[in-house]
């Protein structure tokens, strides 16, 4: 009888059920998983090997990173219209292939202009990666599977990121070259594994590649005004990995270890209910309105992490807590929201390329990001709140541009306007 209980809790997580199925959706999660063990344990161990094995100064690796990341926001575009141009698949898999060759390098590179260049070639290979699987979940798994696919997805990575977290502090605990070595080779291997994945789907149908690339997106005032909102919500994660460690620092009467546990709270909770929340927030009217109970999340995680400055121990720690749940049942909603809108409110004939295009949102956060949780932080309580009446602004702004883009198609979405000319390349 427990053991039957248990399977059914775990078969309500949602991913649970797809890691033991038969079919793409199999090999689309593990392949989140792996992808997300490999790369956190990279994240992890590359500054460390970049400064002690390669010898690199801590300026110098901060040029190598912003080279990856410039990389990445640059090539978004183009990936994209490379994915529609040649087959999403293949396109995903060549990708992947780069990205093995890239750190398999730099796992024996020394001295910054190697470090550089390979950084920028994983950089440029990573571009767009996001929404491209969007892309190609949809046409291995059809539209009505999308939504808990990219739900498991995410779960799965967290679980992925958990993974690499706990490996990569025994590997650094070890200490010597050889262990940070490992691990970058390690994360090459979950590239050539992905590949491998990845090249065993089968598309529903084939399709027709255009004859020409599309460079529409960047001409898109609306959709790009969306990658501009999206991108103040992703901001989001920052506030865990910058944010919140900055804010504890500045204010020590907040106990230290707290980051530790809203991290572990935002995970958990992300593994159980990601997918739950992912199936709900399928159309552009549920995901429209999903986007402002999200930013009211957000903005209440905001309002409570002000109130800490000058609260005493056990009153911060208790309203960092609930700001931990609030700011996860904003990420909860917002990320499967952002999905959504981003999907159905592209052109479906130039689907790779609008969603690549949705990754710069993701590229943005990652250069912009940490500076600017700096000034929220250095602002004091102002801060936050400035913070969180941003969110609001974003979400206003996301709202109208979706409603009126949804609008100009009748009340259908741009996917359904336009479906009389999708193609599914391979």
């Amino acid at each position: 009888m427990k053991r039957f209980g248990l399977h059914r809790a775990l078969d309500t997580l949602g991913w649970w059920e797809v890691l033991f199925s038969r079919g793409p959706s199999r090999l689309l999660a593990f392949n989140s998983l792996v992808d997300a063990a490999g790369t956190g344990l990279a994240l992890v161990c590359l500054p460390f090997y970049a400064i002690r094995v390669a010898h690199l100064s801590a300026s110098e690796l901060g040029i190598v990173l912003s080279a990856g990341g410039l990389c990445e926001l640059i090539a978004a575009v183009p990936n994209g219209a490379a994915a529609s141009r040649f087959g999403v698949r293949r396109f995903i898999v060549a990708t992947k292939v780069l990205q093995a060759c890239a750190f398999a390098g730099l796992a024996f590179a020394t001295g910054v202009v190697p470090m550089l260049v390979l950084a920028a070639l994983a950089g440029a290979s990573r571009a767009g990666s996001g929404g491209l699987g969007q892309s190609l979940a949809v046409a291995v798994l059809g539209e009505q599977e999308r939504a808990t696919i990219l739900g498991c997805v995410r779960a799965l990575r967290n679980i992925g990121y958990l993974l690499s977290a706990g490996l990569g502090s025994c590997l650094l605990a070890i200490g010597g070259s050889t262990p940070l070595r490992l691990a970058l080779l390690v994360n090459a291997a979950s590239f050539l594994l992905g590949a491998l994945w990845i090249g065993r789907l089968r598309l529903l149908r084939a399709g027709v590649l255009p004859e020409r690339t599309d460079w529409s997106v960047l001409h898109d005032v609306e959709y790009l005004g969306l990658i501009a909102c999206a991108a103040v919500f992703g901001s989001s994660l920052v506030v865990l990995t910058v944010g919140l460690p900055l804010w504890v620092m500045r204010y020590p009467q907040i106990p230290s270890w707290t980051t530790g546990c809203v991290v572990l709270v935002n995970t958990a909770l992300v593994v159980v209910f990601q997918v739950r929340f992912s199936r709900r927030l399928d159309t552009v009217d549920r995901a429209v309105r999903a986007i402002w109970r999200s930013a009211l999340a957000f903005a209440a995680m905001a309002g409570l992490l002000a109130l800490t400055a000058h609260a005493p121990a056990l009153l911060a720690v208790a309203l960092i807590g609930i700001a931990a749940l609030t700011l996860t049942m904003g990420e909860l909603l917002e990320s499967p929201s952002w999905w959504t809108l981003s999907m159905l409110l592209a052109p479906a004939n130039r689907r790779n390329e609008y969603l690549a295009a949705f990754d710069l949102c993701w590229a943005l956060v990652g250069i912009f990001g940490s500076a600017l949780m700096t000034v929220v932080v250095s602002a004091g309580p102002a801060g936050w709140l400035c913070y969180g009446a941003a969110l609001l602004a974003a979400a206003a702004a996301g709202r109208l541009l979706a409603s009126r883009r949804a609008a100009r198609f009748g009340g259908a979405s741009v996917t359904e306007a336009t479906q009389t000319s999708v193609s599914v390349p391979s």
